[in-house]
C-alpha cells in the first residue's frame, strides 16, 4: 500500500447525488490509480469496486465526496468493509514511509508494522493489511492463499533481478529493476522497504521510489 494520486477533476456525475459509481467516476478512478487496487495494489481490470474510505455506513454524508472515493479490487473492499474507517488516508499520506511492508520467506508471512505505535490511524492500517494479506502457515481460504501467492511469486522475482543487479551492477539490470519500479506496477510498497533497506540500492533508485510524493 502506497500513497496514491487523486485528480481535482471531479467527475460530473457525482454533483447529481443520484450514484458515485457512474462510468466518469469508474474511469477517473482508472486512470488516478493506474487500474491498481489501492490497499492491495494488485491490477484489477474487472474485478473491481468503487470503495470509501470511510464506509457509507458510518459515513453517509461523504457518499458522494469525490475524495472518499478509491479505486479497489472486491477482495479488499469486502475485508475493509466498515470496520477501518480510521485507517491512514492514502490520498495526503505516505503509507509506504509510515508501515513497514515486508515478506519473510522463510515463515511465509506478510508482515505490516507502523512505524508510530501510538498512532492509532497506523496501527489501524498496518491491522488492515496484515489480515489482508496474512500468514500463509495459517491461510485457510482460496482468495487468501492466491493473493499470497502472487506476492511470493512477484517478490521472488523482484529479489532475483536485485541479487543480479548487485553481483552486476550493469544499465541493463538497473533498467529491469526501474520497470519494477514504475507506477504501474504491482506491490511497490514491499519492494520501496527492499529498496530503502540497503544504502547500496537506495543510492541508485532513490529517484524511483517517490511516485505519488508531492
Amino acid at each position: 500500500m502506497i500513497r496514491v494520486f487523486k485528480s481535482g477533476n471531479i467527475p460530473t456525475s457525482l454533483f447529481t447525488k443520484k450514484a458515485y459509481d457512474e462510468e466518469d467516476v469508474k474511469q477517473q478512478l482508472l486512470d488516478d490509480q493506474h487500474e491498481k487496487c489501492y490497499i492491495c495494489e494488485r491490477n484489477r481490470d474487472t474485478d473491481f469496486v468503487i470503495e470509501h474510505l470511510k464506509s457509507q455506513k458510518n459515513n453517509d454524508a461523504l457518499k458522494y465526496d469525490w475524495y472518499n472515493l478509491l479505486y479497489a479490487c472486491n477482495y479488499c473492499n469486502q475485508k475493509k468493509s466498515d470496520k477501518y474507517d480510521n485507517i491512514l488516508n492514502p490520498i495526503s499520506e505516505n503509507i509506504e514511509d509510515k508501515i513497514k511492508q515486508e515478506l519473510y520467506f522463510d515463515g511465509k508471512k506478510a508482515v505490516f508494522t507502523a512505524s508510530d505505535s501510538s498512532d492509532h490511524q497506523q496501527t489501524k492500517t498496518a491491522e488492515l493489511l496484515n489480515s489482508i494479506f496474512g500468514n500463509a502457515s495459517k491461510l485457510k481460504k482460496i482468495k487468501e492463499q492466491r493473493l499470497f501467492a502472487q506476492l511470493l511469486s512477484a517478490i521472488n522475482d523482484f529479489n532475483g533481478k536485485i541479487k543480479s543487479y548487485l553481483e552486476n551492477p550493469q544499465a541493463d539490470l538497473a533498467n529491469a529493476i526501474k520497470a519494477e519500479l514504475s507506477i504501474n506496477a504491482e506491490f511497490l510498497g514491499f519492494k520501496y522497504w527492499i529498496i530503502k533497506s540497503n544504502n547500496n540500492l537506495n543510492s541508485v533508485f532513490a529517484q524511483d521510489i517517490i511516485w505519488n510524493k508531492q
